[in-house]
C-alpha cells in the first residue's frame, strides 16, 4: 500500500510541475479541474484496490513465492546436475581405464594366437616336410624296385641270348633236365 501513495504522490508531483511549466507560458491552470481528476483518479484506484486489493496482492505474493520456488528447484536441479557431471567424469575415466585395459588384454591375446598359429604353422610344417620325406623314400624305394626289375631282366636276356649262342639244342636240353632234377630233389 505504501508503495502505492508513493506512486501517487509522485504522479501528482509530475502533474504540478507540468501544470506550473504551462503557466509559465501564461497560460491560466484550472486548478479545481485539475483537483477534481486527481480526486477522480485517487477513488478508481481505490475501488479498484476495494474490489480486487486481495486479488492482486495474493497475484503479486503467489507469483513472488513461485520465483522463490523455482529459483530452488533450479538451484537444486544444478546441484544435481553437477553431481551427475561429477559421476559422468568418473565413469568416463573409467572406461577410459577399461578401454585402455581392453586394449592390453586384447594385443596379449592376440600375440598367443599369433604364437598358438606360428606354433601349428610349424607343427604343420614339419608334418608335410616329414611326410614327403616319407613320400619321397618311397618313390625312390619304389624307383630302385622297378630299376633293379628291369635290370634283372635285362640281365636275364642278356645271359639267355649268350647262353642261346653258346648252347645247341642237345646241351640247352640237358641243362632244362639238369635244373628239373635239382627241383626234383629239393
Amino acid at each position: 500500500m505504501r508503495k502505492l501513495v508513493l506512486s501517487l504522490a509522485a504522479f501528482m508531483a509530475v502533474l504540478a510541475a507540468s501544470g506550473h511549466a504551462m503557466a509559465a507560458d501564461e497560460h491560466v491552470l484550472a486548478w479545481d479541474n485539475f483537483a477534481l481528476r486527481v480526486l477522480n483518479v485517487i477513488i478508481f484506484i481505490g475501488i479498484i484496490w476495494y474490489a480486487a486489493g486481495a486479488l492482486i496482492k495474493k497475484f503479486f505474493i503467489g507469483h513472488r513465492e513461485a520465483i522463490a520456488h523455482e529459483s530452488a528447484e533450479l538451484e537444486r536441479l544444478k546441484k544435481e546436475a553437477a553431481e551427475h557431471l561429477a559421476d559422468v567424469e568418473r565413469r568416463v575415466a573409467g572406461v577410459e581405464q577399461e578401454c585402455e585395459n581392453l586394449l592390453a588384454e586384447g594385443k596379449a591375446q592376440a600375440e598367443r594366437l599369433k604364437a598358438a598359429i606360428l606354433a601349428d604353422a610349424e607343427k604343420q610344417a614339419a608334418q608335410i616336410l616329414e611326410q614327403a620325406r616319407r613320400s619321397a623314400e618311397q618313390e625312390g624305394k619304389s624307383e630302385f624296385d622297378a630299376i633293379r626289375a628291369g635290370l634283372a631282366d635285362e640281365i636275364v636276356r642278356a645271359m639267355e641270348q649268350g647262353l642261346m649262342k653258346k648252347l645247341d639244342a642237345a646241351e640247352h636240353q640237358k641243362l632244362i633236365d639238369k635244373s628239373l632234377t635239382k627241383v626234383v630233389l629239393q
